[in-house]
């Protein structure tokens, strides 16, 4: 198979990012999504201690929907737990990593020996050896600094974020309790929002049931209901980035929804969207507060970066899949294929165009990355069966040429600004979509290349149709009568 890899760069957008600090000492009020504050408890250490430094900081000007309480109450303690054992975790995790590069190697192994390369055993031997001792510099790394103690989070047993939520609710800045009234009514109005995609929320129909899948809406109208009743501009920090909370300009430029501004606008108040990485950016700029290295780094890698880094790798684990997918892919509507399809398509290039994520269910991220793909493949077809001896029979062959976009799904498991060391690793690669046209067509007994007409090529002869020469039932003029 011949291929020619196609460096591509996605346009990194940048939001027109507020200055928080002056919103904040203008009356703006940070209101926080559960997401952000669960999120911290996700944290590497370093950031995790950041994280917190930038809410201390501006916790005189947080206020807490009751939705976010209740959230927040009922999963901090089994968050709280998962981090004091990220480190004991990271042992198995990495032991995890050791094993499966055990199976991919011994995999490569198991090929190569099935093309018959001679001594395959030496090279197998060889690779158990490395991973043996592997396996062991792993396990006494670990073993070694669990015994100095590092076997927790930097907070040990003291939850500082909890501290931190307890001192913002004792001090009054909490939203008014939802009523059971408000919630009937809330989700009365959801029913009507989501069948017509009017976000927030409407992305939770399908994976979630009864109240729960309202629990954004609710949240959303607790906002609207604050800002007018108290007078007060918001910024909105959420970790959620579905397309009900925000949007894509024609320049791949992310920002929030604007029937969210729209909606908002409607209290006589001013809202500003931000993720919880451009809302600590932005605190520790205007408040001047110090960031580690590695938070820094953390901070600045983007999905933008993080999916052209693994474009290529994404486009190699379905590579082979797209080749054997026939007419799977292709827009047979315009393309003259032969009735027995096409076996195998040879990529001649791919072009890695944009990616997006699309959804963020706690420590699993999925996104669709967009390949621009030229691909060749002959076709044929079934004439029929020899009389004597049974065999197939098959038209002269058709070559193909086809261009298009091919649509991939990608799965990772992030924990949260503790992977970007392993850019490489996702979880799963499908393809999703495609939609291949033909844009020239060879049948093997003409001299000339041709391309399809209006209506595609006559299957018995290959002969460009249009209107024209249209004869009906697929043929054309010269065909028609034979069917």
């Amino acid at each position: 198979m011949r291929e020619t890899k196609e460096a591509s760069q996605t346009k990194v957008a940048e939001n027109t990012l507020p200055d928080v600090k002056k919103l904040i000492e203008t009356g703006y009020v940070i209101v926080l999504d559960t997401n952000v504050l669960l999120n911290v408890y996700r944290y590497s250490p370093q950031f995790s201690d950041f994280a917190l430094n930038v809410l201390k900081t501006v916790k005189d000007s947080v206020f807490l929907p009751q939705t976010v309480l209740l959230e927040y109450n009922k999963h901090r303690m089994q968050t709280f737990a998962t981090m004091k054992n990220r480190i004991t975790n990271a042992s198995g995790n990495a032991i995890q990593m050791v094993e499966n590069a055990s199976k991919k190697l011994s995999g490569m192994c198991d090929q190569l020996d099935s093309l018959q390369i001679p001594e395959i055993n030496l090279l197998r031997n060889k690779v158990d050896e490395v991973i043996t001792d592997l396996r062991t510099e792993v396990q006494d790394f670990f073993d070694e600094r669990c015994g100095l103690g590092l076997t927790a989070h930097s907070w040990g047993n003291t939850d500082l974020l909890n501290s931190l939520v307890e001192e913002i609710v004792s001090n009054g800045q909490v939203m008014i309790p939802v009523t059971q009234e408000d919630i009937y009514f809330w989700c009365e109005e959801g029913q009507k929002r989501y069948r017509e995609e009017t976000p927030p929320g409407f992305m939770d129909a399908k994976n979630k049931d009864g109240v729960r899948k309202y629990s954004d809406l609710i949240l959303w109208k607790e906002i609207l209901r604050f800002a007018k009743s108290e007078s007060k501009d918001v910024i909105f920090v959420t970790d959620d980035v579905k397309r009900d909370w925000w949007e894509r300009k024609p320049d791949n430029e992310r920002v929030f929804h604007q029937k969210l501004i729209a909606e908002f606008n409607r209290t006589g108040q001013h809202l500003k969207g931000l993720t919880s990485t451009e809302f600590y950016n932005l605190v520790a700029l205007g408040y001047q507060i110090v960031k580690p290295d590695a938070v820094d780094v953390a901070l600045n890698m983007t999905d933008t970066d993080y999916c052209r880094d693994i474009a290529d790798e994404v486009f190699d684990r379905i590579v082979d899949y797209l080749v054997y997918s026939n007419t799977d892919y292709i827009d047979e509507s315009s393309a003259c294929i032969g009735s027995e399809g096409i076996d195998e398509l040879e990529i001649i290039s791919h072009k890695f165009t944009n990616a997006e994520r699309i959804d963020r269910d706690d420590d699993m991220v999925t996104y669709l990355f967009n390949f621009n793909v030229r691909a060749t493949g002959t076709s044929y077809d079934y004439w029929g069966r020899d009389d004597e001896t049974k065999e197939v029979i098959l038209s002269d062959g058709i070559d193909h040429e086809f261009t298009g976009i091919i649509t991939v799904q990608v799965e990772r498991k992030a924990d949260i600004f503790l992977d970007f060391e392993e850019p490489g690793e996702f979880e799963s690669a499908e393809i999703v979509e495609g939609h291949l046209e033909e844009i020239a067509c060879y049948p093997h007994w003409d001299d000339e290349p041709k391309k399809p007409g209006e209506l595609g090529f006559c299957p018995d002869c290959g002969e460009p149709m249009s209107m024209e020469n249209d004869g009906g039932n697929g043929f054309c003029i010269k065909c028609a009568p034979n069917h």
